[in-house]
């Protein structure tokens, strides 16, 4: 497979480099969960002294034909980290990043799973020492609060948006309310359920009931933006109640039903 030739090569180039001292496979791989054909190997480059690595694209001719990359900074809990994310002509895509090898004199959590490929100070240990457990903590009142609060507000610039007939600008918003309000709801409904969601909606059909989802989705009209938008406000009172329940939260109903009065108002004004 031509993602393992890539990784071997990355293990043959870490091998020949100095200033590499230690590579590590995480993401999905590390994890073996959700991979496919299509999967990035995530490799991180433990380093020490000055590097061009994640500076240019020449360091990478040792390891494949490179088609397109990116340079960007990852904010991870040991600080700023760069990374440089590359698409190689053969189609396989490595996300690698850079972290210095003094990072490793205080553990801080980071990992879920790991592999090593390559320790040539023998760090393993402390390199391990770095991964956390992901606990599946309930959800707090206040966050519960907050996020019922912020999507009733955020609708009033949908309906205000729809009304003046601007659809990809009120698309925008939708997308923000899809995955920073509705998404940790049903991911903390599906946990009450005993199911394990997966990051940002993946594998979505797995731990929760897909049937109404579509039903979000709009086109590019304002019938079924309003539409979409009303259904939207079905299935979010449906979990937010579901949770509510379960851990015995009270919901503003008298402010939701003023919210959903205004929204229909400004619909049908």
């Amino acid at each position: 497979m031509m993602r393992y030739n890539i990784l071997e090569r990355i293990v043959a180039w870490g091998k020949e480099q100095a200033q590499v001292r230690a590579l590590v496979l995480e993401g999905s791989l590390a994890k073996q969960q959700s991979i496919d054909e299509l999967s990035d190997l995530d490799i991180n480059v433990w380093y020490e002294g000055e590097i061009p690595f994640g500076q240019t694209i020449s360091w990478l001719a040792d390891i494949g034909e490179v088609l397109i990359e990116n340079r960007l900074q990852m904010e991870t809990p040991a600080g700023m980290i760069n990374t440089q994310l590359v698409i190689f002509g053969n189609g396989v895509k490595v996300d690698f990043s850079f972290w210095p090898v003094s990072l490793l004199e205080k553990a801080f959590p980071y990992y879920e799973k790991l592999e090593i490929l390559l320790d040539k100070d023998s760090q393993a240990g402390q390199i391990k020492q770095c991964i956390s457990e992901k606990k599946g903590a309930r959800m707090e009142k206040a966050e519960f609060d907050r996020i019922v609060n912020e999507f009733w507000f955020e609708l009033h610039y949908v309906a205000k948006f729809l009304k003046r007939g601007e659809i990809w600008f009120v698309q925008g918003i939708q997308a923000g309310i899809r995955e920073n309000y509705l998404l940790p709801l049903l991911e903390e409904s599906a946990r009450l359920k005993g199911l394990k969601p997966s990051f940002s909606g993946r594998k979505i059909e797995n731990w929760t009931d897909t049937t109404r989802l579509a039903a979000i989705f709009a086109d590019y009209s304002l019938a079924s933006n309003w539409q979409a938008m009303w259904e939207e406000i079905a299935l979010f009172e449906e979990i937010s109640n579901f949770i509510a329940l379960q851990y015995h939260f009270a919901l503003p109903q008298v402010k939701i039903e003023r919210m959903k009065n205004l929204l229909r108002g400004i619909q049908e004004g």
